[in-house]
């Protein structure tokens, strides 16, 4: 019997081992993130069961952008040995037609491989892409901004198009969960962590970069073009793919899903 819905709390376990399983992860050290980052909710767990255990699963995760409400699709993942029997797609499927009941029709995700979500009707809309960042370094290590300040300049940033994500009070408790670091950039801020930048905020990008040494930019294509990034080389990572989606989504890698 092939049955879906979303996991009980009793499934959580087995859920979280069919993810590591899929994905070669580490399950002790899944097993604390997965039950303690603040997005966790098992109503968005999504499972295919075959005769009442697991075999395709996914994540949805809530969005809201000026034009309305969306969700992420994140963790898709079949037991190794039901692979190409078309039960991601057919859970994919599922999932898609509830959250339009929900008012989330609109969805996004990120793939390698996209030759699923096409034959599903998903389209590439962005591409994700790293690469070093023209800059002149810095001489002196600049100030770390407070929290609200980064609050009220990227929701002043998200307010001003209606594709830009906005940040409700659980999405910036995740935001803050891991650890962001920001310094004033521009009119706006950066978030810098371990040599990448994930996140630029700013109307107005000076005409000479300064930043860290060998900074690189992990990001949207499209959202380094319109910070005006020259990026001296540039590696594709993935590709951004949506389902029923007005225009092109903006948003940082520090939101991803």
């Amino acid at each position: 019997m092939t049955e879906i819905r979303p996991i009980q709390e009793h499934e959580a376990e087995p859920f979280l081992g069919l993810l590591c399983q899929v994905f070669d992860l580490d399950y002790g050290r899944a097993h604390s993130i997965f039950f303690t980052e603040p997005l966790f909710d098992l109503e968005r767990k999504w499972a295919l069961f075959e005769n009442g255990k697991p075999v395709s699963i996914l994540t949805t995760v809530p969005l809201e952008f000026g034009w309305g409400h969306a969700i992420g699709i994140a963790g898709v993942a079949t037991e190794k040995e039901r692979q190409g029997r078309g039960l991601a797609g057919k859970l994919l499927m599922e999932v898609i037609a509830e959250s339009r009941r929900a008012g989330e029709g609109a969805v996004l995700l990120f793939a390698k491989d996209t030759r699923l979500y096409e034959r599903l009707g998903f389209r590439i809309v962005d591409r994700v892409v790293r690469g070093e960042i023209e800059s002149a370094p810095e001489e002196e290590i600049p100030f770390s901004l407070d929290f609200e300040q980064i609050r009220q300049m990227y929701d002043g940033w998200a307010a001003a198009d209606p594709n830009r994500l906005r940040r409700n009070a659980l999405r910036w408790k995740y935001w803050k969960w891991n650890l962001r670091v920001c310094t004033p950039f521009g009119d706006g801020y950066l978030c810098f962590e371990a040599g990448i930048i994930r996140e630029i905020v700013t109307n107005a990008p000076p005409a000479d970069w300064v930043l860290p040494a060998e900074a690189e930019w992990l990001g949207l294509e499209s959202m380094a073009r319109r910070l005006g990034t020259e990026l001296k080389t540039m590696t594709p990572e993935l590709s951004l793919m949506a389902y029923d989606v007005p225009g092109t989504p903006q948003f940082f890698m520090t939101d991803q899903f």
